[in-house]
């Protein structure tokens, strides 16, 4: 019954990752989650020869994100950028963590500062002059963003190690951690391409199928669990 029980709550685990994967199908830059199982706790058998164990069942666990590009969409607006390879824009957000997003969608605040349509501005800080008009710029592949042949500054492209021990932050943010290693630059392959996003990677196919199996598998460990009841239910009669 507790191995069912287990059973049951990773599914539901991996149910819930699916769920968020659906919901962010259209989010600009999204990465799936990716969710594995892990074995419990396992236990000697009592009153069985010795090397026999008992498990406890298993757990659902967050194993990262699925890091492919997800399909460009041409969207002609020149503040938008989508990221060729491995990479993300670095970024700070107004209480001053510093996050990293493969969300090109910037937009340009009242001070003139270029950023995120959340309020996270680019990290170095990019400043438009007075009166200029976000229209006229132009971002070159490798981050550089200029005005009328005036270098304004330059979006930096970053990775780490291992971009599977990023902490997700919410609002497609992520934070580095000594699981994910230090950032640094990225590889000179990565670059951006101006007038496009990159869309989510989640192939709404397979997550449809994976969904369908987590639901039936989650209901085949209930119905063991019923079972079980049952059969106490039975041997309790029998003992009165």
């Amino acid at each position: 019954m507790y191995s069912a029980a287990a059973g049951m709550a990773a599914q539901q685990q991996r149910l819930d990752a699916l769920s968020n994967d659906v919901a962010n199908v259209n989010t600009t830059g999204y990465k799936r989650v990716r969710v594995a199982f892990r074995d419990l706790l396992y236990t000697p058998e009592r009153l069985a020869t010795q090397g026999i164990t008992e498990g406890a069942g298993s757990a659902a666990t967050i194993v990262g994100r699925g890091h492919a590009q997800g399909s460009l969409q041409r969207t002609e607006e020149p503040l938008d950028v989508a990221i060729h390879g491995p990479g993300f824009l670095r970024m700070r957000r107004a209480d001053g963590t510093e996050i990293l997003t493969r969300d090109g969608n910037l937009r340009v605040d009242a001070q003139g500062r270029l950023g995120s349509e959340r309020g996270d501005l680019v990290q170095p800080e990019i400043r438009l002059p007075e009166g200029a008009s976000p229209a006229d710029l132009k971002i070159a592949p490798d981050g550089r963003v200029t005005l009328a042949g005036r270098e304004l500054g330059r979006l930096q492209i970053v990775t780490v190690a291992s971009p599977d021990g990023l902490r997700a932050l919410g609002d497609n943010g992520f934070e580095a951690t000594a699981a994910s290693g230090a950032v640094r630059a990225a590889p000179a392959t990565t670059t951006l391409e101006q007038g496009a996003l990159e869309g989510s990677n989640v192939d709404m196919g397979d997550a449809m199928a994976e969904m369908m199996e987590a639901q039936r598998a989650y209901e085949m460990a209930s119905r063991a669990i019923q079972a079980q009841d049952r059969a106490a239910e039975i041997a309790n009669a029998i003992k009165r």
